[in-house]
């Protein structure tokens, strides 16, 4: 039974970027929370899970275009290859699935471990081992702990999102510049909404103005989808900020806009406080969600939110103009 020992899912709401984390420290080149998810882009998505008349659905923080994640997970100095098919949800053989399995077990054995998607719970985990003798991953997830690390090959993926994983394949040499403008680049990507597939769902700063807009009028909410959303997005956007103000300290001709930058996502991550306590997760705050004076007033928290977010913008174009220049 293949192991690759010593690896941990480190703490991050944004599950993929705790996966990247883990990964990083086992192969000895390790970069501080906030580095990983400002380089990647992972501190500047947002998606308004919205499905069938529901807004706010768990599934948003995960919603987006997977296939540009090989080059900016390259910022953090591994090169990466990704697999990636739509696979129905566990349950009986599937070709791809099949070759998921075949390319997985071979990065394992070569002692790379891999970001996957969707084993114990719609979230990412590391990959560190299988068994044959079993038919199954062992990964580590918030859930490894509970209910262990086996997760069968014919039980994955658990839901409908299809299969993504991720192996580190060498170590590159970075250019710190071009991955500050590249990450830069990114982050208005993400406010655009760019950064996802062309559906119907809102994205980037316009996503939450549609959220403030749904809260404003009696459209159903997801409770706990709600809270989830909203721990994710203020935990992202407090490691963007801590980002932004390396960057700023460590460009000194960059320091105006970019600590500008960084001090409007400050300001957005305490528009966004109040909300993390009318909307604890996992609970979600009971029958707040319901409650139209307590919509209205969160709705209001998050167009300061938005507002503060095209500030950042702003600043942020200013200082990759500078780069240009």
């Amino acid at each position: 039974m293949p192991e690759i020992p010593g690896l941990k899912l480190a703490p991050n709401w944004t599950s993929a970027a705790g996966a990247l984390e883990g990964i990083l420290a086992h192969l000895g080149q390790p970069l501080p929370r906030h580095a990983i998810m400002g380089l990647t882009g992972h501190a500047w998505h947002f998606c308004l899970g919205t499905r069938a008349g529901v807004a706010a659905l768990p599934s948003g923080p995960a919603d987006l275009d997977w296939g540009p994640m090989v080059g900016r997970y390259e910022r953090t100095g591994f090169r990466w290859e990704r697999f990636a098919a739509d696979v129905p949800r566990g349950g009986g053989e599937h070709p791809d699935r099949a070759a998921a399995v075949a390319w997985a077990t071979a990065h394992l054995d070569a002692g790379r471990p891999l970001i996957g998607w969707d084993f114990h719970l719609h979230e990412h985990a590391i990959v560190y081992g299988y068994s044959r003798e079993r038919a199954g991953f062992l990964v580590h997830d918030i859930l490894s702990e509970e209910v262990g690390p086996f997760v069968p090959w014919d039980a994955w993926p658990s839901g409908v999102a299809g299969i993504e994983l991720f192996a580190p394949v060498a170590p590159v040499e970075v250019d710190p510049v071009e991955a500050v403008a590249g990450s830069l680049e990114t982050a208005l990507l993400c406010f655009a909404g760019a950064d996802g597939p062309e559906d119907s769902q809102p994205r980037g700063t316009a996503g939450m103005t549609a959220w403030a807009e749904v809260l404003e009028g009696e459209a159903e909410v997801d409770r706990a989808g709600n809270a989830y959303t909203l721990a994710v997005l203020q935990a992202a956007r407090m490691d963007g900020a801590a980002f932004l103000a390396d960057i700023a300290d460590s460009i000194p001709d960059l320091a105006g806009p970019l600590g500008a930058a960084a001090r409007a996502i400050q300001e957005q991550v305490k528009a966004l406080a109040p909300l993390i306590t009318l909307f604890p997760f996992p609970t979600g705050g009971h029958g707040n969600v319901n409650n139209p004076g307590l919509r209205r007033a969160a709705a209001m928290a998050l167009r300061r939110a938005a507002q503060h977010e095209r500030s950042a913008a702003a600043a942020i174009a200013e200082a990759l103009a500078m780069f240009a220049e």
